[in-house]
C-alpha cells in the first residue's frame, strides 16, 4: 500500500474532536495539507508510476493565497524549481502529464526535454462558446499538457482509453479493410485534442475552486499511464480530482495541497466516491 511504501515521516497528532469532522479516505490515498517543496523528501525517489500536475498558470488566479502571483521569468524559475524535484520520484517506467498555458508552454516543455522524453503535446479544448472578447488577437479557448516519459519503456495501456464507435466510426469499421484489428472490438485511440467541457457552474461535479479539472480528462491520464495498484503523484491537488480518479479505479495516490479548505473538499469528495463503490476506509487523521 501507499503508507508503507513512503518514507517514515512524524507521527500526526491525532485530535478525537478534529477527526470526527474529516471525512474518511480509501486505504490508499494520502491527502497532505502541505507544501510538495517542503515535503518531498518523504516521497522516495523511483517510486511514482505517474505525475499528474496542475500547477498554478502564472495567471494571477486567487487560490486563497499568493501561489499563483509570479509571473514571466520568476513565475518559469519557480516550475523549474518544483519539476527538479519531482521528476527523480518517477520509476523508470512512469510518465508525467502538466497542465500549462499556451504563455508558458514552451519554455516548459523544452526544459522538460532536457529530463525526459516528449510523448505528446494535447490540447484540451474546454468546448467555450466565444461571446466576444479581444478584437486584437483570436480567443484562447484551450489548456496545453505535456506528456512526458522517463523511458521508451514507459507504461501506458491504450486500451481503458478507447472511445466507443459513434455512427461514423461504426460504418467506418465495417469495411472489409479492418476486419479482425483488436481496435474494432475496443473503439478507437483518443487523438491529441481532448473536447471535453469545462466545468460550468451548474455542472454536478463543480465544486468550489477556480480552475477544477473534468474528471474525464483526470481519468484518461491515470487509466493509461498508471498500472493497476500503481502510485500517482499529484502536487498541487486542488480539489482532489486525481485522487477522486485514483479512488475510483483502484490506484494509490499522495497529494499535495497548501490551501487547508481545498484539501477539506478533497476529502468529501473522494469519501462520496468510497461510500459508493463500498471501499475499506482508513482513518481520518489531524496533521499538526
Amino acid at each position: 500500500m501507499l503508507q508503507s511504501a513512503l518514507a517514515a515521516e512524524p507521527e500526526a497528532v491525532v485530535r478525537p474532536s478534529a477527526v470526527s469532522r474529516l471525512p474518511a479516505v480509501p486505504r490508499g490515498i494520502d491527502i497532505r495539507n502541505r507544501d510538495f517543496l517542503a515535503d518531498m523528501e518523504n516521497v522516495p525517489d523511483a517510486s511514482i508510476d505517474l505525475i499528474v500536475a496542475d500547477p498554478p498558470y502564472g495567471l494571477g488566479k486567487d487560490y486563497g493565497n499568493d501561489s499563483d502571483m509570479l509571473t514571466g521569468e520568476a513565475f518559469l524559475a519557480w516550475t523549474r524549481g518544483w519539476l527538479d524535484l519531482a521528476v527523480p520520484k518517477l520509476k523508470p517506467s512512469g510518465s508525467l502529464y502538466i497542465f500549462c498555458t499556451w504563455q508558458y508552454a514552451p519554455e516548459i516543455f523544452s526544459f522538460l526535454k532536457t529530463k525526459l522524453t516528449m510523448v505528446n503535446e494535447i490540447i484540451w479544448d474546454r468546448r467555450v462558446p466565444s461571446m466576444g472578447g479581444t478584437t486584437r488577437r483570436f480567443t484562447s479557448v484551450h489548456d496545453n499538457i505535456g506528456y512526458f516519459a522517463v523511458s521508451k519503456d514507459y507504461y501506458f495501456d491504450l486500451d481503458p482509453v478507447r472511445i466507443p464507435y459513434d455512427a461514423v466510426t461504426k460504418k467506418a469499421r465495417s469495411r472489409k479493410l479492418f476486419e479482425g484489428s483488436k481496435w474494432l472490438e475496443l473503439g478507437y485511440n483518443p487523438k491529441d485534442v481532448w473536447s471535453v467541457s469545462r466545468l460550468h457552474r451548474q455542472h454536478a461535479e463543480r465544486v468550489d475552486h477556480p480552475t477544477q479539472k473534468p474528471l474525464e480528462i483526470v481519468e484518461r491520464m491515470v487509466l493509461a499511464s498508471c498500472p493497476p495498484g500503481g502510485r500517482v503523484l499529484d502536487p498541487f491537488m486542488g480539489s482532489g480530482t486525481t485522487a477522486v480518479a485514483c479512488a475510483r479505479h483502484a490506484r494509490e495516490f499522495v497529494g499535495y495541497e497548501i490551501n487547508e479548505s481545498y484539501c477539506a473538499i478533497a476529502r468529501e469528495r473522494v469519501s462520496a466516491v468510497s461510500g459508493r463503490l463500498g471501499a475499506p476506509l482508513a482513518p481520518a487523521a489531524v496533521e499538526d
